[in-house]
Formats: structure tokens, sequence, C-alpha cells
């Protein structure tokens, strides 16, 4: 499996996951937001591992989830967020 393999894998689980945990609503605008945001972070965080360090990293759906909700957590402290 290559780097890029991992990372489309990555970012569909977790915006499946994500989705389903944060939209239970299911309102299409909320849907699209936490799937850019989940994006974001696959590209901007996630992408900086090697592949090495992202099978040892993301060894689970909690671990990928909670390292997600601390990204939004940091980007939300540095008044980065667009959600409160």
């Amino acid at each position: 499996m290559t780097k890029t393999e991992f990372l489309g894998n990555l970012e569909t689980a977790m915006k499946k996951i994500i989705c389903e945990m944060f939209n239970e609503d299911a309102i299409p605008e909320k849907r699209i937001q936490l799937e850019r945001q989940v994006g974001e972070f696959v590209r901007d965080n996630a992408s900086e591992y090697s592949l090495e360090e992202l099978m040892e990293t993301f060894t689970s759906a909690q671990a990928a989830i909670g390292l997600f909700l601390e990204y939004q957590d940091a980007k939300r402290i540095c008044g980065e967020s667009e959600s409160p």
C-alpha cells in the first residue's frame, strides 16, 4: 500500500464515521462542512506523516477521531476554524 492509498482510505473512512457521529440531524450542509473539515485534516495534517508513521498513528478509528478532534480544537484556539 502506498501513502496516497492510505490517505485516501483514511479520508473515506473518517468522512463516513465523522459524518455519522456528528450529523445526527442529517443536514446536507453540515455533512458537506464535516467532509470538508476531514479532507482538510487529512491534507494538512495527516499527509505530513510518512507511510510508516501513518500506519503506527492511525491504528484505530478512535485514534483517528481523537487526532481529528485535537486538530479542530487547535484550529479553534488559533482562530482559524469556521465553526465555534
